[in-house]
């Protein structure tokens, strides 16, 4: 058997993640909701009825809904490890997001992806409008997230952890991948079982992948937008800490610069982060820098930190 987890992203958030880390509280607070009411009935027919109450209410169900729900369904989830997978990526891709286009920015944006990701659901689904197929969970508007993080931030890698189950051994370890390329994988795939679902008699296997795709696509288009309409960056600045000085993230903190040092790169990483890193001692004088309209490696101490 081979796991693989991802669990973190080679790019240093300088804001603290509110309204991400908003979200997944009310996401949570409302599976623990479910628990309570799942205990609370007396009926342990199973787990599977733990949220029927939250899903009738809650859930976007297109023939019979109303309009609150298209926004309510994206905090509500069908399990433990449903919440648990969403939480993860949410964590992981909206809080880049988040600190690289600015708190309030990013709150229209999660609630507009999320929206892209119940069209794309409705759209793809038997009967449309008139389904009575129930919809819930974040993946959507987690999937804009991703949608916009490779917009954003390509250049990057996507850190994993691994477990390998081997006649009664374990191997473990950790490797790296540069996130177009994980993302892409995973937008490609999605889009496949959406396209099979659409001509599957069956329906499909019950996972939303319309919704996924829908919001993935959403997500780039209103990060396309954003980068059209703030071409010198974010207009929600960061409060840099050293010196009391707001920062606009787009040109300060554009991670657009390159490592080298023991033939090993690394990065991309933008100016205020490099700053750290050199306060911290992460970088030696031997390190070499690069970025976009240089001609080669330079020293890092030609760079003028």
């Amino acid at each position: 058997m081979f796991i693989t987890i991802p669990t973190g992203v080679n790019y240093m958030t300088r804001r603290y993640p509110v309204v991400t880390f908003t979200i997944m509280g009310i996401n949570t607070l409302l599976y623990l909701v479910s628990l309570v009411l799942y205990f609370s009935s007396g009926d342990f027919g199973g787990l599977e009825e733990e949220n029927d109450w939250l899903i009738d209410n809650l859930g976007l169900i297109p023939a019979g809904s109303v309009w609150y729900t298209y926004f309510t369904s994206m905090f509500v989830h069908g399990g433990f490890w449903h919440l648990f997978g969403n939480m993860l990526y949410l964590f992981l891709f909206g809080s880049c997001v988040e600190d690289f286009i600015g708190r309030w920015q990013y709150a229209l944006f999660y609630t507009l992806g999320g929206l892209a990701a119940d069209i794309g659901h409705i759209l793809a689904s038997a009967g449309n409008f008139d389904s009575t197929i129930p919809m819930v969970g974040a993946s959507g508007a987690i999937s804009a997230c991703m949608g916009g993080f490779v917009l954003l931030l390509h250049g990057n890698k996507i850190d994993f952890k691994y477990i390998f189950f081997f006649f009664f051994r374990v191997y473990s370890g950790e490797y790296a991948l540069p996130a177009w390329l994980v993302i892409s994988f995973w937008f490609l795939k999605d889009l496949a079982f959406t396209i099979l679902a659409i001509n599957s008699e069956g329906g499909g296997s019950g996972v939303a992948f319309a919704a996924h795709t829908g919001g993935f696509m959403g997500g780039m288009a209103l990060i396309g937008l954003w980068k059209y309409f703030n071409k010198n960056g974010s207009l929600d600045p960061v409060k840099d800490d050293s010196s009391g000085d707001d920062v606009i993230p787009g040109a300060a903190a554009a991670a657009t610069i390159y490592l080298f040092e023991n033939n090993v790169q690394s990065g991309p990483f933008s100016r205020q982060q490099l700053a750290e890193m050199q306060t911290l001692g992460s970088f030696s004088a031997e390190t070499l820098y690069w970025q976009e309209g240089m001609d080669g490696w330079r020293s890092i101490d030609e760079f003028g930190l």
